[in-house]
């Protein structure tokens, strides 16, 4: 009961951690919008930014905490807290010399990366971005370090710090862009995304230093402990390709589309769309995880899997009406956020489209969030690889046979498709190895809550556009109004999780068991 409470109100600030730094991220994407809209500096930036981290999650990105929490925790729990440490640093040490190399290939070869990546860009355009790609490629140093760190600290029950640490990153780079931008401009902005990396690592070692870690520089032996945390990492690679693959596939088709604009609304909808599932999604497996590896170690499989029902019961709750809500109020949403200086009502449009689409993809990407970890707790990627693999090969073709004829909705909508494959593979392979995450019971309130957010996108559609006030009151009406009749009418189709959590709000018993 206890360990309930305290996971809580853990999940609580998270939530509002992770939210604050999603609006400042989305104030962030809003100064540089106005400041750069979709001109020739907003796709270099755009275009620049994206190797690094693409590359990062391409090569080593996945298996950093994937890989990491469920061995240091199965070490922990068996071997105690010294054997942990040890493996920790020879780990991160690892990592070291791993992205140290990679971002000395970064910066000698920019060139031919940009030239990959957005091979359809001006020549002034490819100039820029490989200019600013050299200064941002050393940032998978801090980047490694820090997910390293998260890794740690959350093993260790520290979820607090982990969850403020794009907080700051963001303030940065807003700062950067009040203050400083005027003077300094987008080769300025680069350099605050290269600080705002450096900070998101640093601040998080004096805790765990107060938590008991010390580094080592230690010899690159491979220990038992690394060796299987290395005969992880292809499988865990591969299976969190997902995203960074279908954003390369996404960028290189969209560099031909609107004169390359498309790249820059693909990026702001993507963003958005990722912050609008992240807040749920990232608060549910970062707690997850670890408490689902310690399970496992622990022998504990039972709790494990009705951990991993509750939370994809939970966001499903959550997350359909907020797709819903997205995909029809794409257009003002998009409007409101960026539609100033630079930023067009053309690029609403463009924006839009690809938000949209994009919304399909919301619950089946919270989804695939919690199965992948279920199945790295339990050190068995290769089903995850698996799975991925099909559904980048179906996001290809899909972006190849859409994109022609629906441009930038086309390139969201096979992306969101190729989301929603990948998260029912892995749902039919944990199910065929005879783990029952979810009842009879729970797949129909999962049915109750589609329809209830379908009937509430309807709503508010109508709202929007039947309201004689402007935009921004007119969309905060219809979605105060939304919120509302999703409430109603999920207790009006008898849901369960709404009604017992209800009833513990007001104290009286639910007549759920």
């Amino acid at each position: 009961m206890k360990q309930g409470k305290q996971m809580a109100r853990t999940a609580v600030f998270m939530v509002i951690a992770v939210l604050a730094s999603k609006l400042l991220g989305m104030l962030r994407d809003v100064l540089v919008a106005g400041a750069y809209g979709t001109t020739g500096a907003a796709v270099a930036y755009e275009t620049a930014s994206r190797l690094p981290i693409l590359l990062f999650d391409l090569v080593i990105g996945g298996v950093v905490a994937a890989s990491f929490i469920p061995v240091f925790n199965e070490i922990l729990v068996k071997e105690g807290k010294d054997a942990a440490f040890a493996y920790a640093n020879r780990y991160i040490n690892l990592l070291f010399v791993l992205t140290a190399g990679i971002s000395l290939v970064g910066v000698l070869f920019s060139s031919p990366l940009v030239s990959l990546l957005a091979p359809d860009l001006t020549a002034e355009t490819h100039t820029l971005a490989v200019l600013l790609n050299r200064i941002m490629f050393p940032m998978m140093l801090f980047m490694a370090l820090a997910y390293a760190l998260v890794g740690l600290l959350q093993s260790l029950g520290e979820f607090n710090l982990p969850a403020l640490m794009s907080l700051a990153s963001n303030g940065i780079m807003v700062l950067y862009l009040l203050v400083f931008n005027g003077r300094f401009g987008i080769v300025g902005l680069a350099v605050a995304m290269l600080v705002g990396w450096a900070v998101q690592a640093c601040m998080q070692m004096p805790r765990a230093y107060q938590l008991g870690y010390r580094w080592r520089p230690t010899p690159l032996t491979l220990t038992p402990a690394i060796r299987r945390s290395l005969g992880m990492a292809l499988p865990i690679l591969v299976s969190t390709w997902m995203q960074p693959v279908c954003n390369l596939i996404n960028t290189r088709f969209a560099s031909g589309i609107a004169e390359g604009r498309a790249i820059t609304a693909i990026g702001y909808a993507n963003r958005l769309y990722i912050i609008i599932v992240g807040v749920f999604s990232f608060v549910a497996t970062n707690l997850l995880f670890p408490y689902l590896s310690r399970a496992t170690a622990s022998g504990e499989n039972e709790e494990a899997e009705r951990l991993t029902g509750l939370s994809l019961k939970l966001l499903g709750m959550l997350i359909l009406p907020i797709a819903f809500g997205a995909a029809v109020l794409a257009e003002p949403i998009i409007g409101i956020i960026f539609e100033r200086g630079a930023f067009t009502a053309a690029d609403t449009t463009l924006t839009a489209d690809a938000l949209r689409c994009f919304a399909i993809g919301m619950p089946f990407m919270a989804f695939n969030e919690v199965y992948t970890k279920l199945l790295f707790s339990r050190q068995q990627p290769k089903p995850a690889m698996v799975t991925a693999a099909a559904a980048m090969t179906v996001n290809f073709v899909l972006v190849w046979l859409l994109s022609p004829r629906f441009g930038v909705g086309g390139i969201a909508a096979a992306s969101a498709l190729a989301m929603a494959v990948n998260a029912l593979l892995n749902h039919l392979w944990i199910r065929h190895s005879g783990t029952r995450l979810l009842s009879g019971r729970d797949w129909a309130d999962l049915a109750r809550m589609l329809a209830a957010a379908a009937g509430m996108g309807v709503l508010v559609r109508l709202l929007w556009t039947a309201l004689p006030v402007d935009r921004l009151p007119a969309v905060l009406l219809a979605v105060a109004a939304g919120i509302v009749c999703y409430a109603v009418l999920l207790l009006l189709l008898g849901e369960s999780s709404l009604r017992t959590m209800l009833a513990r709000i007001f104290g009286r018993k639910s007549r759920n068991p």
